[in-house]
């Protein structure tokens, strides 16, 4: 009997070994270490949407570092209170910027609040309007998007060396490549493989919800430009260059803007002059945003005849966006226009 016992405790403690080393058990140890061994915020806005919308069913919270109604964060200094969501957060953070030069100095102030933060340039596979662009794209064919390298304890992004189109664009880069949807599936697919690459648990899953979400990309961007391009023709303006990649998809010449820079309205001269130049290009429409007043652009719209109308760039929205948030908005966008344009 006694050594049947030791037998069948020697057997016992064999089986355990085998178990401890299969596959499942493996999968459990990375689990530990990946689920709850980092964390993930967004600079702004829109790409913390997007981003919750890759995270989805994995239990990741993603934290926004802006609040939800800053909107473009071109001036936006971070307060105490979201450098403390920098410090408080698990290390290493995973920190998916815009790029394009729209959120660098939230970068550098995040990274002055910590180590431990790897920066993410979503948009560093998108090609950045400018002056010498060539603004041609092919959507239907396959995205591609670069390799991005993680950076800890810097903030420089590559590859956007153009420089500003006229004085109706802002800091020599366009960064609002996320108010288009054909861009927007560049931005789901980077933030999908670089979430797939620290956390082995979830990455099929990250991949899985970002399959899903560049397929309703891709068709709400078909929808925009079989919608609109009819009405390509006609000559539109918008406050600022935050809706110059959705209208270049749908075929409109680059729009004239209001404001090269948001934070700074223009003079009277400035005014009158672009009131002036507005008559003369013929601007059928313009597009004002909620994140800003359009007293300016109603006023522009009565002397030059323009049609004023808001849509929303989903630069801001609700503390707890519900599911498919961007999708809602932009499908409301999509009426909005189609209405004003075909007046």
């Amino acid at each position: 009997m006694k050594f049947f016992t030791i037998s069948f405790l020697l057997a016992l403690i064999a089986l355990c070994a085998v178990l401890y080393f299969l596959p499942g058990k493996i999968t459990s140890v990375v689990h530990t270490t990946t689920q709850e061994g980092y964390g993930v915020a967004a600079t702004t806005y829109p790409i913390w949407v997007l981003t919750r919308e890759v995270v989805d069913g994995t239990g990741i919270e993603v934290e926004l570092l802006t609040p939800p109604d800053a909107g473009c964060p071109h001036d936006y200094v971070l307060t105490p209170n979201d450098l403390m969501k920098v410090s408080a957060a698990r290390k290493p953070l995973l920190l998916f910027k815009n790029g394009a030069g729209l959120d660098d100095h939230i970068c550098k102030a995040a990274l002055s609040a910590g180590k431990g933060i790897v920066v993410i340039d979503t948009g560093a596979g998108i090609k950045v309007i400018g002056d010498d662009d060539d603004d041609d794209h092919d959507h239907d064919a396959e995205d591609d998007h670069d390799e991005h390298e993680e950076h800890e304890g810097e903030d420089d992004h590559d590859g956007h060396e153009t420089e500003g189109h006229h004085h109706h664009h802002h800091g020599g880069e366009n960064g609002h490549f996320f108010a288009s949807p054909y861009e927007a599936r560049k931005i789901v697919a980077t933030i999908a493989d670089e979430l797939a690459k620290t956390d082995i648990l979830h990455a099929n899953k990250f991949r899985e919800n970002a399959a899903k979400l560049d397929k309703r990309l891709q068709m709400l961007g078909d929808s925009f430009k079989a919608q609109l391009e009819p009405f390509a023709d006609k000559h539109v303006a918008a406050q600022h260059n935050v809706f110059d990649y959705l209208l270049r998809d749908c075929g409109f010449e680059m729009p004239l803007a209001i404001f090269a820079d948001p934070e700074t309205p223009p003079s009277p001269a400035e005014i009158t002059a672009m009131t002036k130049e507005f008559k003369e290009h013929g601007v059928k429409v313009i597009f004002t945003e909620p994140q800003y007043p359009d007293e300016l652009a109603k006023l522009i719209g009565k002397e030059t005849g323009a049609t004023v109308v808001k849509i929303d760039p989903v630069a801001s929205g609700p503390a707890d966006p519900p599911a498919g948030y961007y999708f809602d908005v932009m499908n409301n966008n999509l009426e909005i226009m189609k209405k004003a344009l075909a007046e």
